[in-house]
Order: C-alpha cells, then sequence, then structure tokens
C-alpha cells in the first residue's frame, strides 16, 4: 500500500458504519423472508401446493363411497391416509393400521375421541354392512406431486428450512463483507505502526472513512513528528560529540608534536643511564599516542576529509596491528611492559604475577594493546592515591577451550550493581563512588569493543576484598 497516495475522505463515527451494516443485515433478513413466503405462495397460487385440509376433504368427497362399498381399498383414501375395518363388536378385519394402532383406534372410536396419537385425527364411517371404518388423516400441506412429496418435506416446512438457510448465508456473506471493510481500514493502522517501529518516518498522514480510526492516525502522525524531531536532535548531538572528539583530538597534536620533539632533542644530549630509560618510555608513550590519534581521525572523518599525514598514521596502524600467531608468553610480555610504564608515569605502585604460560593466540596487536591501556587508565582513575594495582598473566579453561587471562585489579571502591550492568556502555560515568573529573566513560566501553573483534571477552567484577578487577580473555589456538 502506497503512503501518501491516498485522498482525504469524509470519516463516519463507526456507530454509523455499524448501524449501515446493521441495515444491510436486516433488510437482507427480511428480504430472504420475502422470497421464501412468495414462492411457497406461487406454488400454492399455481396448484402445486395441497392445502393443510385436502386430506379432510377428500374424505368428505369419498364418505359415500366408503360407506356402500363392498370393501373398503386404499383407492378409496387420500394419499398418506392409512385405515382399518372393524366389525361392530370391535374385531379387527382388515386394514393398513399397524398392529400396535389397531386397539388404540378402536378404543378411540369408542369414546369418541379424534385425536390420534402423535399428529393426526381419527374420522368415523359406520359402514352399510354393519362395519367400522376409521381412517387416520392428518392436517398438513403437501406437494400436488407425489415424487416431490416423497423427496422434500412438506411445502411449509421447507419454506422455515430455506429462510433458515438463506438467513444464515447471508449472515456469513455479510459478516465477511464487514471483516474485510474493517480489515481494510484497520490495516492502515498496521502499516503506519510498522513504519513507525522501523523508523521509516518519511510517510504522509493516512485516513480512512472511520473517524476514530482517523483520530488513532493522527495521534500516529503526531509520535511520528515528534520521534523524528528527536531522532534529528540525537542525530545532531552525536554529530557534535564527534565532531568535538575530532576537534580534541587534532588539539592534541600540537602539544604531542612539542613532547615528541623535545623527547628526541633530548636523547641526542648526555644523559644518565636511568634518564634515559625515562626519555625513552616518554618517546614509546608519544609514539603510541600518535598512532591512536590516526586511528582516532580515521574513525571519526571522512576519507575524503583525511589528511596525508592521517593516512600514513592509518597505514602504519594497519601495518602494525594485523592479526598473527604469537606465543602466549611473548603477548604477556608486551603487556606487563606497557603497564610497567603508564603505571611508573602515574607514580602508581604494581604488583605483577605471572604464571607459566603456554600456547599460541592471534590477536591484533594494536587493538589488544590499546584496549589494556584503558583498562588500566580506568584502574588508575579509581584506585585510592596509596592503593597499589596488581597485574596478573594465567591461562584459564572453560570446557574445551582456553583463553589466557590477563588482569588489572585496582583497591578502589569496587563496582556497584548499576556499574555491573552498565560499565561497558558508552559514556556511562557510573555512580559517585567510583566518579572522577577525568572518567569520561568510554575506556572500558572502548576495550570491550576492541577486545570482543579478537574473539575475546571483558570481564567485570568485584575482589574478593576491596576493590574491583577488570579482565582480559583472549582465546588460544586449539
Amino acid at each position: 500500500m502506497q503512503f501518501g497516495g491516498r485522498k482525504t475522505v469524509h470519516s463516519k463515527p463507526i456507530t454509523m458504519v455499524f448501524l449501515r451494516f446493521v441495515g444491510l443485515y436486516t433488510a437482507g433478513a427480511l428480504f430472504w423472508l420475502f422470497a421464501a413466503v412468495m414462492i411457497f405462495y406461487i406454488l400454492d397460487a399455481a396448484g402445486e401446493v395441497l392445502p393443510a385440509n385436502h386430506m379432510e376433504i377428500q374424505l368428505n368427497a369419498s364418505a359415500d363411497d366408503i360407506r356402500s362399498a363392498s370393501e373398503v381399498t386404499e383407492e378409496l383414501m387420500p394419499e398418506g391416509c392409512s385405515y382399518g375395518v372393524y366389525a361392530d363388536t370391535g374385531n379387527w378385519l382388515y386394514g393398513t393400521f399397524p398392529k400396535e394402532e389397531q386397539g388404540q383406534a378402536w378404543e378411540h372410536y369408542e369414546t369418541s375421541s379424534i385425536y390420534a396419537p402423535g399428529k393426526g385425527y381419527y374420522r368415523f364411517f359406520v359402514r352399510d354392512a354393519k362395519e367400522i371404518c376409521i381412517v387416520k388423516y392428518k392436517i398438513m400441506t403437501r406437494f400436488r406431486n407425489p415424487y416431490l412429496s416423497r423427496i422434500l418435506p412438506r411445502p411449509d416446512l421447507l419454506m422455515v428450512v430455506s429462510f433458515v438457510v438463506l438467513f444464515l448465508l447471508h449472515t456469513a456473506v455479510v459478516s465477511r463483507y464487514f471483516g474485510k471493510y474493517m480489515r481494510t481500514r484497520l490495516r492502515i493502522l498496521r502499516e503506519v505502526t510498522e513504519k513507525i517501529r522501523c523508523e521509516d518516518l518519511e510517510f504522509a498522514e493516512e485516513h480512512s472513512e472511520i473517524r476514530e480510526v482517523d483520530e488513532i492516525l493522527s495521534s500516529l502522525h503526531q509520535m511520528k513528528e515528534a520521534l523524528k524531531a528527536s531522532l534529528y536532535r540525537q542525530w545532531d548531538v552525536e554529530r557534535g560529540k564527534d565532531e568535538q572528539i575530532a576537534a580534541l583530538a587534532h588539539d592534541i597534536k600540537t602539544p604531542l608534536t612539542v613532547i615528541r620533539g623535545n623527547a628526541e632533542l633530548l636523547a641526542e644530549g648526555e644523559l644518565a643511564a636511568e634518564e634515559k630509560e625515562y626519555n625513552r618510555d616518554i618517546l614509546q608513550s608519544a609514539a603510541t599516542m600518535e598512532t591512536y590519534l590516526g586511528i582516532l581521525n580515521e574513525i571519526l572523518l571522512p576519507g575524503s576529509e583525511r589528511t596525508g599525514e592521517e593516512e600514513r598514521s592509518g597505514e602504519q596502524e594497519g601495518g602494525a596491528g594485523e592479526s598473527g600467531k604469537t606465543a602466549c608468553d611473548e603477548l604477556a610480555g608486551k603487556l606487563a611492559e606497557q603497564a610497567r610504564r603508564l603505571l611508573s608515569a602515574r607514580q602508581y605502585p604494581a604488583l605483577f604475577c605471572k604464571e607459566e604460560l603456554h600456547g599460541e593466540l592471534r590477536y591484533n596487536e594494536i587493538q589488544i594493546l590499546r584496549a589494556w591501556s584503558n583498562i588500566l587508565g580506568n584502574a588508575m582513575d579509581h584506585s585510592p592515591a596509596d592503593g597499589k594495582i596488581e597485574v596478573s598473566f594465567k591461562i584459564l579453561e572453560d570446557g574445551e577451550e582456553k583463553y589466557l587471562a590477563a588482569a588489572v585489579e585496582d583497591e578502589g571502591s569496587g563496582f556497584s550493581k548499576q556499574d555491573l550492568l552498565h560499565a561497558t556502555e558508552q559514556f556511562y560515568q557510573g555512580d559517585q563512588s567510583r566518579n572522577s573529573r577525568t572518567h569520561y566513560g568510554i575506556g572500558l566501553h572502548t576495550a570491550e569493543k576492541f577486545v570482543q573483534r579478537q574473539g575475546g571477552k571483558l570481564v567485570i567484577e568485584n575482589r574478593e576484598v576491596m576493590g574491583a578487577r577488570v579482565m582480559i580473555l583472549l582465546k588460544m589456538e586449539k
């Protein structure tokens, strides 16, 4: 059904629609009743239907013959009658009465009762031969044609049955028509609600012929317009966030370039061994930040707006981040080294624990290091100033699968029940117990996204004692 193609029509209240169909239904019922009566009347006028008392009339006409005939035969009786001939003493002589009715008929004669058992009447004739003839007849209409009388009910009953059948057929047809009419009008509601559900909001206001349905359609149209405006506002907000993040990433480049340039100048001079180690950490961290900024710009900016420097940064990130098979122990070493640099820069005391690792796994190095960096940053943001952070590596088994588990534990207040449900949602900042001015609700969301891309899992839980634990599970090669 094409939206916007219908013209606005004059709507009627559903009461009028219902009365219209009630009138149609009643008129049809009266028509079929009239038709049944007229058919009966025409057959009666044509002489094809015998009147209800036709047996009684024929018996009156044959009365003299019945009394004077030497023997009563079926030819003297109207069709449909039964009879019996008795001696004046009540002895049965002959006739068509069944055996069980022979005595009953004589009893009715003796008591002058003309009402036969069931449906029918008795007529008594005193014959010239001093015999009594009892005839049983019925008051009912019949077809003149004997064949029709045998295969069809009597005409008056046939008229009633015919009307009932026609009435039921009329009811079925009108109900089907009414149902089709209502389905056609209500289908518009289903189509409109389906389009709103699918967020297909580019359609004109619809109308039907029913006022109540039009009122609902008008409400749905208003809801559609409100939803459309809300979605546009949401899209504008999201676009604004992307632009802000892109602008922030661009602004970070300048101080980062200064830091890297000064560190490179320091590296050319004479430094103590400890100072060289610090300077090397600065250069490595600056290079990592430049890689992250390149990736961030690649995500936020369309390809046509990326600068040549951003293209080169993306190419470098792709080359360094290709998935490859690596020993678990080697990856744990890289993660431990990154943790050492980050915790040392923030002057957090750290405790490293690594069990014996074996086996290999496939992963994207840049994405895993970014996820790991976000987890460490989240732990430092929520750990007390005098607390320490524990980093551990081990192999976990889950059924037939084995995972390299890299965990970071802090001594903060831990996750609340709400945090455990929503901690990985974008821009979720948690309750005040784990909130900080430098926490914007994207670290764990980004970490989970990167880990899941490697086929892994991110586990968020509280420690048995005070603190929280965030663990990366990377599936090992079988």
